[in-house]
């Protein structure tokens, strides 16, 4: 016998998700990660969609544990596919980035139905601004970059970017559609 669902899991099987009547449809261009990325980027800030330069950054600890936490998004350098924020060199992501380097950024707009998921290494980023002493610059060089666009119908689609050694690789838009 099973118990029945709890009030919390109601309301979340209850509540829509990706229920928008219409998403923007992805654009065939422009090409390479950082500027498909500045693009979507561009359009939230447009669309006024609330805090659309906040990213999700996970890293691992020294012994291994993921850990996450969110932060602000200071500049995208597009030929080197480099995400920019700030942080202090003592912190515990700075440590984190000095044991492994290893990270990724996520990030999520809502209302255009839109995830950007980037993977790379972190490093200083010694030649980025900082308005304080205190901060200092890094930088997320993706190695991978993955964009996933929302369809009302969960008819989704994905575009994959990884880096080789002579530029990029990019599946284009692929079918993504999820069960239900």
């Amino acid at each position: 016998m099973t118990d029945a669902p709890s009030p919390l899991v109601r309301a979340l099987i209850a509540h829509p998700v990706l229920a928008a009547p219409a998403y923007p449809a992805p654009e065939h261009g422009p090409t390479g990660p950082g500027k498909l990325f500045t693009a979507w980027l561009l359009e939230a800030l447009a669309a006024g969609v609330p805090d659309a330069q906040v990213l999700t950054l996970a890293t691992v600890d020294a012994e291994g544990r993921p850990d996450a936490r969110v932060l602000v998004l200071r500049d995208v350098e597009l030929p080197a596919a480099a995400w920019h924020f700030w942080t202090e060199p003592e912190s515990p992501k700075a440590r984190q980035f000095a044991a492994r380097p290893d990270a990724a950024l996520t990030v999520y707009w809502p209302r255009h139905g839109r995830q950007v998921r980037l993977r790379g290494p972190v490093r200083p980023s010694p030649g980025c601004a900082t308005p304080s002493p205190a901060l200092h610059c890094y930088a997320l060089h993706a190695a991978e970059a993955e964009f996933w666009q929302a369809g009302p119908d969960r008819h989704h689609l994905r575009r994959r970017h990884t880096r080789t050694p002579s530029g990029w690789t990019d599946t284009g838009w692929t079918d993504a559609r999820l069960p239900g």
